[in-house]
């Protein structure tokens, strides 16, 4: 029989894709004799797999009730797994926590149970703890929880000045580098073809993109995001080019954007790390984004830059597709440069998690 303090990571295995499923046995498995562990209130995140894997820790997803919006389905799922990730941290009595700080309930339910159970934590702070203003309420609470912390991780400079200024320990991991995972081959069809990624999330230009696509009838564009959140209007409207994906199995996701011409991921906010952008170039996918300081200098090769307009996006997409070898062999050099930096950043935390322990 399985020990109860692993329970909800072999919950969250019947949300992750079936090829992954033996890795994650292993890290289940050995989780029991670890004394580090990675929470996450969602059903999976490759965030916090990347960084678990990185730091040695355990990781553990707490999902219920995911995809409703309604008020009272969040009150009940935040109230779920706030008993669930208190009689978890009382059972298993972790040493160092690491927490994923969307939803910010998380991250203060592990702050105060250090106090009673005496352990360091680490919060990896998603931009829209900051950015997002329905979290902002939250900011004068947090600063306790992030000056008492270990020390937290943020993507851009400008929230590492924030974090600082409340008297916390910060270390900036923008770009993470993705490694090796199962893959569902794709067959493309003939002609260029592009991967749209992201959400349908009111700080994405969707309707922008779209009239791009309506521009360029002749090549295929695979908008991602499940569509329970899309806007019905903007479905119903898209031009005959735009195939809709919705939500993919991680294996299927992955075999669609490494064969995909180029990626376009666009933000309408600065201070907005791109997740689609970082896989992308993980995957040596040349990269169509916004042209924010954040994103330029984090995507210096292999990416073209746009002011989220339909005419910018048209005029990157055709440069991508007449110049193939460049933007390929560009974003190459841009996966090798943030793998060597990722591996550095890595090894000095985990010098410092060793020497604090």
């Amino acid at each position: 029989m399985m020990s109860p303090e692993l329970n909800e990571t072999a919950k969250a295995l019947d949300r992750v894709p079936a090829e992954s499923k033996s890795s994650h046995r292993v890290q289940r498995e050995r989780a029991v004799a670890m004394s580090r562990v990675f929470l996450t209130w969602l059903p999976y995140s490759q965030r916090s797999q990347t960084l678990a894997e990185s730091f040695g820790a355990s990781p553990v997803y707490f999902g219920y009730l995911s995809g409703g919006r309604s008020a009272l389905k969040a009150a009940v799922r935040y109230l779920l797994m706030t008993f669930h990730t208190i009689g978890f941290i009382v059972r298993r009595r972790p040493t160092l926590v690491f927490v994923m700080n969307q939803p910010v309930f998380l991250a203060l339910v592990v702050f105060l149970l250090s106090f009673v159970f005496d352990y360091g934590y680490v919060i990896d702070s998603h931009s829209g703890l900051f950015n997002k203003p329905e979290w902002r309420w939250s900011l004068p609470l947090m600063k306790y929880a992030y000056r008492r912390s270990l020390f937290s991780i943020v993507t851009n400079r400008e929230h590492k000045e924030l974090v600082e200024s409340w008297g916390g320990r910060v270390e900036v991991l923008g770009a993470l580098t993705m490694g090796e995972e199962p893959v569902r081959p794709f067959s493309r069809p003939i002609g260029p073809c592009f991967a749209v990624i992201g959400t349908f999330a009111s700080d994405e230009p969707t309707a922008e993109v779209l009239e791009a696509c309506r521009r360029m009838p002749d090549w295929r564009f695979y908008v991602t995001g499940s569509l329970k959140r899309a806007p019905r209007d903007l479905v119903e409207q898209a031009p005959p080019n735009v195939i809709f994906t919705d939500f993919m199995a991680r294996p299927d996701y992955v075999g669609l954007v490494q064969t995909m011409d180029g990626a376009i991921v666009l933000v309408k906010n600065d201070n907005v790390m791109q997740r689609g952008a970082y896989e992308a170039m993980s995957w040596a996918v040349p990269i169509i984004t916004s042209d924010w300081p954040l994103l330029r200098e984090t995507f210096c090769r292999g990416t073209l830059f746009v002011d989220n307009s339909p005419e910018q996006i048209t005029g990157a997409v055709r440069q991508l597709v007449e110049r193939p070898e460049f933007f390929r062999s560009e974003i190459r050099q841009l996966q090798q440069e943030r793998a060597d930096k990722w591996e550095a950043d890595i090894a000095r935390i985990n010098r410092f998690l060793a020497e604090a322990s």
